[in-house]
């Protein structure tokens, strides 16, 4: 065997060895912040609510944009966990992408069929220009999701492709971090994600509420007070007819 792949090989245990041993120790530091992922997963709690709820509303292959939705905001809370910060909001911006690409082409059963084919294809602008413009979209600030999951959207999309140096696992070190338990990478994460789950809810209430009104959908209701202050819980009564309530 040559120097070269002696040296690598060795290389390769020494880092192998190094960053499992990492993980675990920024893992379990991150671990005492229970009360921070169990927030987050109950949150999640109303994408499952959510995607109950459709299954018997949308065709299969829209539904299966949103599994993956949901899969991203858990793989998000996973990351998270384990102080892969740059992933978990990479995977949180994927959950946006997959929300609304199922709720396109729940609409547009032909480009659909277009895409499996891979002859369809939309700029993301054109998603949010399409919700933007939806008749069932509710305009009232606090609880309109359009601008915020646009800000978002944004916002993430930097953390995507590193083009912000707060973003950046490897900021002021001299060497590669794949995990770390800094505090203010998780609050920076734990807003992200709060505020992108918040307003997925809100996206999906305006287009469904009429079929959540009155008594309608009552496990819905609740997953969905899991991840909405009830400050807005008067609002969505108000101008969506629909009853959010804390469990």
């Amino acid at each position: 065997m040559s120097l070269l792949l002696s040296e690598t090989e060795a290389n390769f245990k020494r880092f192998d060895t190094d960053w499992r041993a990492d993980l675990e120790a920024v893992s379990a530091e991150l671990a005492r912040n229970n009360e921070t992922y169990l927030a987050s997963y109950r949150r999640i709690v109303s994408l499952q609510a959510w995607r109950t709820f459709l299954e018997t509303r949308i065709s299969d292959d829209s539904l299966a944009f949103f599994l993956e939705a949901q899969n991203d905001a858990l793989t998000s809370h996973v990351f998270a966990s384990l102080g892969s910060w740059r992933s978990a909001l990479k995977a949180l911006r994927g959950c946006i992408d997959n929300v609304l690409y199922c709720l396109y082409y729940k609409d547009h059963p032909v480009e659909l069929r277009l895409w499996h084919e891979g002859k369809h294809k939309l700029a993301f602008a054109e998603h949010f220009a399409y919700l933007d413009a939806h008749p069932d979209r509710v305009v009232v600030p606090q609880i309109d999701a359009m601008p915020t999951l646009r800000s978002e959207y944004a916002t993430l999309s930097k953390a995507v492709h590193a083009s912000a140096k707060s973003f950046r696992m490897t900021n002021d070190i001299k060497e590669t971090q794949l995990w770390s338990e800094a505090a203010e990478q998780l609050g920076k994460w734990q807003t992200r994600e709060q505020i992108v789950i918040e307003h997925i809810n809100y996206c999906l209430l305006a287009l469904f509420r009429r079929e959540l009104e009155g008594a309608a959908a009552p496990t819905l209701r609740d997953a969905i007070g899991l991840a909405i202050p009830a400050s807005r819980f008067a609002d969505i009564k108000n101008h969506m007819k629909v009853i959010i309530r804390r469990p």
